[in-house]
């Protein structure tokens, strides 16, 4: 009877097997000349053939690095690898493969398993280096990993079609990507829950500011401060220099998801509406419990059981805002102002519907001045509208004040009963019957858009000896993108509607309204609240 083959010779009938399939594959065979690379071969797939699918210059190079094992299988379906030759195997950025060659009592080949490590085989192996990390344990040559290879590993005939079918589904067709993919899993496995871990020392001042902590409303702000890099759940300390100018963290809390806010007043008027997203608050017993954050890009609402707070992010005088999102907020504003509004919270499929009346007016600079610059932007938005045209700036809003010119096309062409006003002491037509009939026409901008209108005035006689005709209205005749020459659209205008008193613009004194906001002195709130 003959003697079990030994160790030493099991190997060397699986690489002379293994080098004997790869060339009848069409593979080339490179063996290591040094034992310690974690790799016994290096197997490269065949070019494609001259002049056909790609040219020379793009045909791609496709290569593996093997280790291989050859084992009786008598004492299971598990072999060994010291950690140090599979770090080395593993990390290298093209295909790493495990071959594992069974053979029997008189060293035939009986089966063979692939074994990838990309994936979680991959994850396996980053983790356990993590590990001897931790434990400061960095003789990883004397460390060994086991791999049960028929449950990992995949099948396959020990024939040159079998080798050849298996490496060709491991290595895939485009290398580049298969590369790409391998940097990744080597940067981001384990990290799947974020990288970083602190410990830090805070100062609580009470259940509020517990409170706004946890919400995310308030910084921060440690006393000391410990970076842990987290991997596969394990820690090391941090050695970098990322956090060492952090003077405050905001905590984010868990999210329900987006949702929608509209706020509309008592009558039939247009609302004002913004997407948020919520977020929910730890559960705590005092003062009110848990509480659910509402977040848009300028206010935020939190809601308890007993009461909705609604505040804005910032001092609005800092925010900046297209024309569209402006018109939402001071509609907003005004409408809660008046402390008849109604505020709701709906699509979230979490949450339902919920509706709260505000009955209780804000508090916050430019209160009065607010609801005039609110009618002028609905008024604008829908000029623009009517004469096709779009604003697409972002302006902050010191840009209100000085848009008298702009306020007053608005006044003339929308209002039904306009504060404009136009006075002379005499006119061409002095004795017409009925009053005379003029058209006022001119162009005026706002922010990135301008735009040239007319409208038809009437006039009355008045008892005043300095304004003996004073404009007593106005009818919307046109309005478009600016004109080139105002004159010549004048003249059109008036010849279309058969006006012949014509208001040139260039002739026209302004004098400011009794209501035209001016920006005043903000008092030190600069934010809008209401509790």
């Amino acid at each position: 009877m003959e003697s079990e083959l030994d160790s030493d010779r099991i190997g060397r009938i699986g690489e002379r097997q293994f080098e004997v399939l790869c060339e009848r594959a069409g593979l080339y065979c490179n063996k290591s000349a040094v034992d310690v690379m974690g790799w016994d071969f290096i197997v490269e797939f065949s070019m494609g053939p001259a002049g056909q699918a790609l040219p020379l210059d793009q045909r791609p190079t496709n290569a593996a690095r093997v280790q291989l094992k050859s084992t009786l299988g008598r004492a299971g379906n598990r072999i060994r690898l010291s950690l140090s030759a599979i770090d080395r195997l593993a990390k290298d950025p093209r295909p790493a493969l495990i071959v594992v060659f069974r053979l029997r009592a008189d060293g035939e080949l009986q089966s063979a398993y692939l074994v990838h490590l990309i994936g979680n085989e991959l994850a396996r192996v980053l983790k356990r280096l993590r590990l001897a990390e931790a434990r400061k344990a960095h003789d990883i040559n004397h460390t060994d990993i086991s791999y049960d290879y028929e449950k990992v590993g995949v099948r396959f005939e020990p024939t040159p079609a079998g080798l050849l079918a298996a490496l060709t589904a491991a290595c895939g067709q485009n290398p580049g990507a298969y590369t790409i993919e391998k940097q990744r899993q080597l940067a981001e496995l384990g990290y799947e829950n974020g990288q970083f871990e602190a410990e830090a020392l805070i100062q609580i001042e009470g259940p509020e500011h517990f409170s706004n902590l946890l919400l995310g409303l308030a910084p921060l702000k440690p006393h000391s401060l410990r970076v842990f890099d987290s991997r596969f759940g394990i820690r090391l300390p941090y050695q970098g220099t990322l956090f060492d100018d952090i003077e405050e963290l905001r905590l984010t809390p868990p999210t329900l998801g987006s949702c929608e806010i509209s706020i509309r007043g008592p009558n039939f008027g247009q609302a004002a509406r913004f997407d948020g997203e919520m977020f929910i608050g730890p559960p705590m017993a005092e003062p009110h419990g848990a509480e659910l954050l509402i977040r848009t890009q300028d206010f935020i609402i939190r809601l308890t059981p007993p009461a909705l707070k609604f505040e804005s992010v910032g001092s609005i005088d800092d925010m900046e805002h297209s024309l569209e999102e402006w018109a939402e907020l001071l509609r907003a504003l005004t409408l809660m102002a008046t402390g008849r509004a109604t505020l709701m919270i709906a699509g979230n499929d979490r949450i339902p519907p919920i509706a709260f009346p505000v009955d209780q007016p804000i508090t916050g600079p430019y209160l009065e001045e607010i609801p005039l610059i609110s009618a002028f932007l609905d008024g604008w938005l829908q000029l623009l509208t009517n004469a096709g045209l779009r604003s697409t700036a972002r302006f902050k809003f010191d840009a209100f004040w000085e848009a008298n010119e702009a306020r007053m096309a608005v006044d003339i062409l929308l209002k039904p009963q306009s504060e404009a006003r136009f006075e002379f002491q005499s006119l061409e037509i002095e004795d017409s019957l009925p009053p005379p009939e003029g058209l006022y026409f001119n162009s005026t901008s706002f922010a990135d858009t301008s735009i040239t209108f007319s409208a038809k005035v009437f006039f009355k006689m008045t008892d005043d000896p300095e304004w003996r005709y004073r404009s007593m209205g106005f009818e919307a005749l046109d309005v478009r993108p600016e004109v080139d020459d105002l004159e010549e659209y004048g003249m059109d205008q008036a010849t279309a509607c058969d006006l012949k008193l014509l208001i040139d613009p260039r002739n026209i004194t302004l004098t400011p309204r009794t209501d035209t906001p001016e920006k005043p002195t903000p008092s030190s709130s600069t934010r809008y609240e209401r509790r």
